[in-house]
């Protein structure tokens, strides 16, 4: 089927809509009606209301030239979150996960619904996937504190613990098999 829509069936499909906030019913509804209506699969229908939408917002007249009623959204405002925020929810699902809580389970204890709850759980895989800057400078932190953290890029639990043993075990750890010959041989002068 040809993917070009007519100005018909935008205005039927933009009538459905209409109908369907009347009816108090969510757009799923006009865009299934619609869907079995012209023959293209719910998705299609969706994502060309949505591209009509955004068109008539950006040239309003347009939709009331053609007489087409434009639904007003009654879309939530996206939330943005705080800085302090973001550092509070990475450290408790860090430490969570260092005493061997998930991740779902954390974020479970500190949200108020299963909205928010999701709304939780996608920062934080952001600021995993996208901010490990960010993720690193608030692990250094809870480890120059002192507490325990689990390290979503190694998998590994942090000690959280500032001694120089530590510190010293973790300078080795990094070390290729010369630079670890090396520095005990160094080690063995200073001795």
């Amino acid at each position: 089927m040809e993917n070009n829509w007519t100005i018909n069936q935008t205005k039927e499909l933009f009538a459905l809509v209409n109908k369907a906030s009347l009816e108090q019913k969510g757009l799923r509804a006009a865009f299934e009606e619609m869907s079995a209506r012209c023959g293209r699969s719910v998705n299609s229908v969706r994502n060309y209301y949505y591209s009509q939408l955004k068109m008539f917002e950006l040239i309003p007249t347009l939709a009331s030239d053609l007489g087409i009623t434009v639904v007003k959204s009654s879309r939530e405002q996206f939330e943005l979150f705080k800085e302090d925020e973001i550092d509070d929810l990475m450290r408790k699902i860090l430490i969570g996960k260092a005493k061997g809580t998930s991740v779902r389970s954390t974020i479970a204890s500190i949200a108020s619904s299963p909205k928010e709850a999701l709304r939780l759980q996608n920062k934080y895989r952001s600021m995993v996937a996208h901010h490990k800057t960010k993720v690193t400078e608030i692990m250094n932190d809870l480890s120059k504190n002192g507490i325990e953290y689990f390290n979503p890029y190694t998998k590994e639990v942090g000690k959280g613990n500032n001694s120089g043993l530590n510190k010293l075990n973790e300078y080795i750890s990094k070390l290729d098999d010369a630079e670890v010959g090396s520095f005990l041989n160094l080690l063995k002068k200073l001795i």
